[in-house]
């Protein structure tokens, strides 16, 4: 069977329904998704896999015909090649935030044939934009899975068309890895502890008495997705000598467990953290709200959150599209609404983008006078990714810990951006969509005049 001719262009709706939702990586299936691809791969720098499934959803070791001109397309467009890979084997299948299935299966091919492979490929809050041919029982299929969204309909041939975006049901928490038990449990010593409940976990490694760092993060990213299985910044805080609370979380959770709660009252009442001299929470994004929501534990202490949420309450943020996989836990309580219960701390300092909608709505529910809030624009959500790739961000975090962040010294460490591809983009795309052309002229010629940039470089031989 040939391999299925690319959909139609104009995917401008698909695109629209993704709405803010955060992308780090994104791969195609079949080829009908390379509008997608360039417009998600210049906005959020994310990791662009074209994966070389057959019609009956395996892999032969062998690249399909449609990935080479595509490739080439992408590196027209300005998408860095090292952003580009291409998946041949059951090796390379890991979980895409965004996968396209345009005239691929469903449409084409039996979605059936995807039933090993779509496990692998999804995690809690990824979204599947996908054509159902009618009568070719996708939806049953689909709706088996998860939770199918009709955002269009066309048709070819006679036939109609359904553009869908699909979203999988949540899994149930998984209980304690125990791979990562007898990990911790060295890691922490004779001096420290860990402990474990039912989808999450403490791990205290001693140090200096001079600086906790407590930390929130998600137990598959740390096991799967980094090659020392450590905590975040396990390395980075033990370098400073600095003691460390790693709070991890087995999946999507947002820590809302009477379990964490309840550990985290026994640490206050025991005077876990009254033993250090400064205390500072950190986390970004269900990390950076978790980071602001349990500071009350330790009263006083700094808080540092990168493009966090205050809360998933849809009473209290019935605005937030994202996440849909929290969206039912129970935020009330002491640890609940992070914009209030922060009050509690010391400072706060958050890290944001004001031109990200949603985050900049959450940003702003923190009102307290406690609160820096501290504005990296065009970066997106994952704006911890992009300062890493500019190289600033552990001098940022690292000043934000020991506590010589300031408004002053964290505007110095930004200036790296007008030299990073992305941001560059993102402000001539801006120009264009706000309908003036001449400022996005000065501004590619600006750019253009530090340096190369392929993405700008075409669009301005096009303007």
């Amino acid at each position: 069977m040939s391999d299925p001719a690319p959909a139609p262009a104009d995917s401008r709706a698909l695109i629209a329904a993704l709405g803010d939702m955060p992308v780090e990586r994104f791969a195609d299936l079949s080829g009908g998704g390379l509008d997608i691809a360039i417009a998600l791969g210049l906005r959020h720098d994310c990791t662009i896999s074209l994966v070389s499934l057959l019609p009956d959803g395996s892999f032969d070791g062998a690249e399909r015909d449609w990935i080479a001109p595509y490739r080439d397309s992408l590196l027209a467009a300005g998408i860095p090649p090292g952003r580009i890979e291409v998946v041949v084997g059951d090796s390379g299948v890991k979980a895409w935030d965004v996968i396209a299935n345009l005239a691929g299966f469903g449409r084409l091919y039996k979605i059936r044939h995807l039933g090993p492979f779509l496990p692998r490929a999804l995690h809690a809050d990824s979204v599947m934009l996908t054509e159902i041919r009618k009568g070719s029982g996708a939806y049953p299929f689909l709706n088996g899975l998860g939770q199918c969204e009709t955002v269009g309909k066309m048709q070819r041939g006679g036939v109609e068309i359904a553009r869908v975006l699909f979203r999988p049901r949540a899994p149930e928490p998984a209980g304690p890895d125990a791979d990562w038990a007898a990990l911790a449990r060295q890691l922490a010593g004779p001096e420290g502890f860990f402990r474990e409940g039912q989808a999450h976990s403490f791990l205290f490694v001693p140090r200096s008495p001079d600086v906790l760092v407590v930390s929130f993060d998600n137990l598959d990213i740390a096991m799967t997705k980094r090659k020392e299985r450590r905590p975040w910044g396990y390395e980075f805080i033990e370098k400073q000598g600095w003691s460390m609370l790693g709070v991890l979380a087995n999946g999507w959770t947002w820590y809302r467990d009477p379990w964490v709660w309840s550990e985290f009252d026994r640490l206050r009442d025991e005077g876990f953290f009254a033993r250090f001299k400064r205390v500072v929470f950190y986390g970004a994004s269900m990390g950076g709200y978790a980071a602001c929501a349990f500071a009350p534990a330790c009263p006083g202490a700094d808080v540092v959150a990168i493009s966090p949420q205050s809360t998933l309450d849809r009473a209290l943020v019935p605005w937030e599209t994202r996440y849909r996989t929290a969206w039912g836990f129970d935020y009330s309580g002491p640890y609940g609404d992070a914009a209030t219960v922060s009050a509690a701390a010391g400072r706060v300092m958050i890290l944001y983008d004001p031109y990200a909608p949603l985050d900049a709505a959450h940003v702003a529910r923190f009102t307290g006078a406690n609160v820096d809030r501290l504005r990296v624009p065009l970066m997106g959500h994952r704006l911890g990714s992009a300062l890493h790739q500019m190289g600033v961000l552990n001098p940022i975090i690292l000043d934000a810990l020991d506590g010589r962040l300031t408004p002053l010294s964290f505007a110095r460490r930004l200036r790296a951006r007008h030299g990073f591809p992305r941001y560059q983009w993102e402000l001539f795309q801006r120009a264009l969509d706000r309908g003036r052309p001449g400022l996005a002229r000065r501004v590619g010629r600006w750019v253009l005049g530090r340096g190369d940039h392929p993405a700008i470089r075409r669009a301005m031989r096009e303007m």
